[in-house]
């Protein structure tokens, strides 16, 4: 069986991911090995600890399967892999996890419990004799009878609180939607794929949308230049019965007609197929 290879997408990266800087054009590698793109990791792994905090450019490996599409950024001098920063919760992104989740034999998580603390009790020569209320004068002026009431009080007014939490209904701000099969999202893409605009002052927004469900999305400076730039995965799903596509955040971007689609609250008309 032939090896599986991957598109690797070098964004703002010298070749082999040995630098970053604007001047470097994405260099796209159609078919890239296991091996290379673990080389390709260990060296952004490097050239990200190397990074000063006032780098411009935003260097990244964008890795295409057949499944989805990967995005790994540096952050902090290390690795970030990103839609995977709530999965680790602070751990490590490191390239031998990456790499298991892009070829789908990913291990779990595990954290070990460093420097656990015991403590044990040493025996006693002596043992302790309970002073008498009387002896150290706690209590005076508070009856039993009101410590126990008091103590009721709090009691159930926890029990109370606890049930309210576990029986209130949950609210929820992600959208609701339903996945499409694959044949279906694959007929979508291809559907809505193309280039889609706001409008083309400075402000205005720029879409592009391929076959393969990433969307890039940007923000035009004067004479249409490109001043800021976002990109995101989407798969193919349904609302109320009407075609959508789930973008990565998540947030849902409706399909208005054949030539428009609604994301982000803007309404973004075709200008290329």
């Amino acid at each position: 069986m032939a090896a599986t290879t991957y598109s690797v997408t070098l964004h703002h990266l010298a070749p082999g991911a040995k630098a970053a800087g604007l001047q470097y054009p994405d260099e796209v590698i159609q078919a890239a090995t296991a091996e290379q793109l673990d080389n390709l990791l260990h060296a952004l792994e490097e050239l990200a600890a190397r990074l000063s905090i006032y780098e411009p450019s935003s260097p990244e490996l964008r890795v295409k399967t057949d499944r989805e599409v990967f995005i790994i950024r540096t952050r902090y001098r290390r690795l970030c892999f990103s839609g995977h920063e709530a999965t680790l919760r602070g751990e490590e992104h490191s390239v031998a996890y990456i790499m298991g989740t892009i070829t789908g034999q990913a291990l779990p998580v595990t954290r070990s419990v460093e420097n656990p603390r015991l403590f044990d009790r040493p025996p006693t020569a002596i043992p302790l004799r309970p002073s008498s209320r009387r002896e150290s004068g706690g209590g005076a002026g508070f009856p039993d009878w009101a410590k126990i009431a008091l103590l009721a009080l709090v009691s159930f007014s926890f029990v109370g609180a606890g049930l309210w939490l576990l029986f209130k209904p949950t609210r929820s701000f992600a959208p609701t939607y339903k996945l499409m099969g694959a044949t279906e999202a694959v007929s979508l893409l291809g559907r809505v794929a193309g280039q889609y605009h706001t409008g083309t002052q400075p402000g205005d927004r720029r879409l592009i949308i391929d076959n393969a469900g990433t969307l890039r999305i940007a923000k035009f400076g004067p004479d249409q230049s490109i001043a800021e730039e976002i990109i995101r995965t989407a798969r193919g799903a349904t609302q109320d019965g009407k075609p959508a596509l789930v973008t990565s955040d998540p947030y849902l971007m409706m399909i208005n007609d054949a030539d428009s689609v609604t994301l982000y609250g803007q309404v973004y008309k075709r200008v290329v197929r």
